[in-house]
C-alpha cells in the first residue's frame, strides 16, 4: 500500500519556542483517528506513516480526476493553551509532509470565568495543480519603463516578503532567500517532483 509521514513540529505562534508535551491526534479523510503522539523537548511528534494515493496520479500531468494525495486533519491541544486544528494537510506517496503547528496562549478572560479555551481552526487549501486556478497570478499588463538588467546573476541571501496581498496591511518578514524559493516551489508544483521522479524543478 502506497504511504507518506507526517512530521509535526510545536512551537509558541511567532516564536521559535518549542512546545513540548501537546498531545496531538491525526485523523483520516473519514474522521478516523490514525495515530495520537505528544510532542518531545524540541516541538518535534512524528513521523507517523499514513496512506497516499499511489505516486503514479502525481506524476500524470493529465490527471484532473484522482486527487493524487491524501486529506488528513491535526489537532493540537495542550493546558493554557488554545486548541489548533489543522485540516486539509496533504500527504503524497513516498513524501514527508511537516505540519508546523503554532499555538496561541489561552485567553485568561476565558480561563477566570472558567470558560472552555477557544479554538482555532487553520483549513489548508486544495493544491493549485489539481483544482486548477493556480499559479503565480496574472501577468503584467504593462512594461517596464527602463529596464535595469544585471550583467550577471546576483543570488541574494535574504529577502523580505509581504503577507498578503500589495494592498493588504499586513506585516513583512526577512526569510532566507533558499527558505523562500523551497516553500514557493512546494506551493507551485507537487513533492512528488523533486529531482529523484526525473520532473523538472
Amino acid at each position: 500500500m502506497p504511504t507518506g509521514t507526517i512530521q509535526i513540529y510545536t512551537s509558541v505562534a511567532q516564536q521559535a519556542a518549542p512546545l513540548q508535551g501537546v498531545q496531538l491526534t491525526i485523523f483520516d479523510e473519514g474522521g478516523v483517528p490514525l495515530a495520537s503522539l505528544l510532542s518531545d523537548e524540541s516541538g518535534a511528534a512524528g513521523p507517523v506513516s499514513a496512506f497516499a494515493p499511489d505516486k503514479s496520479y502525481s506524476l500524470d500531468v493529465n490527471n484532473s480526476t484522482v486527487r493524487p494525495y491524501a486529506l488528513y486533519r491535526i489537532t493540537a491541544s495542550l493546558d493554557g493553551w488554545q486548541t489548533l486544528t489543522l485540516s486539509g494537510v496533504q500527504v503524497f506517496d513516498g513524501e514527508q509532509t511537516i505540519a508546523r503547528l503554532e499555538l496561541l496562549p489561552a485567553q485568561p478572560a476565558l480561563l477566570r470565568a472558567g470558560s472552555e479555551t477557544a479554538d482555532q481552526t487553520v483549513t489548508l487549501p486544495p493544491h493549485p495543480l489539481f483544482v486548477g486556478g493556480g499559479g503565480s497570478g496574472p501577468a503584467p499588463t504593462g512594461g517596464c519603463p527602463v529596464p535595469f538588467v544585471l550583467n550577471e546573476v546576483v543570488i541574494p541571501k535574504k529577502i523580505t516578503v509581504h503577507l498578503g496581498k500589495p494592498s493588504a496591511n499586513v506585516r513583512n518578514v526577512t526569510v532566507s532567500f533558499q527558505d523562500y524559493i523551497a516553500n514557493v516551489a512546494s506551493g507551485e508544483i507537487y513533492p512528488s517532483w523533486g529531482p529523484k521522479s526525473g520532473k523538472p524543478l
